[in-house]
């Protein structure tokens, strides 16, 4: 169990049950385990993550495309997998496994105001703008910001799965700027999308300092979670332009005010590749 959860006394497997009833849970095949083993792994090589990626032809050609996309804008063709994990980097190619996989096992979201395309190229776009943010506040946490942001609402698809008649007037209130999506599901529920996220992160055996960022992002100021300021960020962060036009406000309190833009044109365009090729 993760400390962060020990330290408040959560049986993740007991609360996860609480929040979802008997749903159970996607699991990782062996080679999505073991891919993402590599992967974290820094003793691993490109190609000893290559041997295992190219087990998976759909999961190979969408990372080749990536790769070749104006995202990365190569000076070559990429044609081996070695060279796109090589351009693409770690962080990115952890989120694209996890993606898909998740993908596989996230319920889809079919309310008018909350579709899966739209979920997904939001998560994309935090992801994007969490790793960007963090080149420049906490470069060391890369990595992680960009799969916490990309990953931070993951949870709720599944809530709006197995909870659909309370949930859905909390997306309509919280499209209609009624409140924070937060402060509705502690209401309703007592627990929220990113706790939630947490109890299945302890279930799949994720990384620790992922689980805590993700838990953490819409609680930055307390102490039981590790969640960078990048990922904390983006929290509410959406694809709108009024909402990025606010977003261009925040970041002025931690980024140079002419930085800002250029982050911003470059993260979209980013993320919009990206949520293309995870599609």
């Amino acid at each position: 169990m993760f400390s962060f959860l020990s330290k408040k006394k959560t049986d993740p497997a007991k609360e996860l049950k609480g929040a979802l009833g008997d749903f159970t849970l996607p699991s990782f095949s062996k080679a999505d385990i073991e891919l993402l083993r590599l992967i974290r792994d820094l003793d691993s090589t490109a190609s000893d993550i290559a041997e295992v990626l190219e087990l998976d032809p759909g999961l190979s050609v969408k990372l080749l495309g990536l790769a070749n996309s104006a995202a990365f804008t190569p000076s070559h063709e990429i044609r081996s997998v070695s060279q796109a994990i090589a351009l693409v980097g770690l962080s990115q190619l952890e989120s694209l496994v996890m993606s898909a996989t998740l993908r596989k096992g996230v319920p889809p979201c079919t309310h008018d105001k909350l579709s899966s395309e739209d979920f997904w190229k939001t998560s994309a776009l935090r992801g994007v703008l969490a790793r960007d943010i963090s080149t420049k506040l906490c470069p060391a946490q890369k990595m992680v910001c960009f799969t916490a942001g990309f990953l931070q609402d993951f949870a709720i698809p599944f809530l709006l799965s197995q909870r659909q008649d309370d949930y859905l007037p909390i997306i309509d209130a919280w499209h209609a700027g009624d409140a924070t999506i937060c402060d509705q599901e502690r209401e309703k529920f007592g627990f929220d999308h990113a706790q939630v996220a947490t109890w299945i992160a302890n279930e799949w055996d994720l990384p620790e300092g992922l689980a805590s960022a993700i838990g953490g992002h819409h609680r930055p100021d307390d102490d039981d979670y590790d969640c960078p300021l990048p990922v904390s960020l983006v929290a509410n962060l959406s694809t709108s332009e009024q909402s990025l036009e606010q977003f261009k406000t925040v970041l002025q309190a931690h980024i140079d005010e002419e930085d800002i833009a250029p982050l911003l044109d470059s993260a979209r365009e980013s993320a919009s590749e990206l949520a293309r090729f995870m599609a």
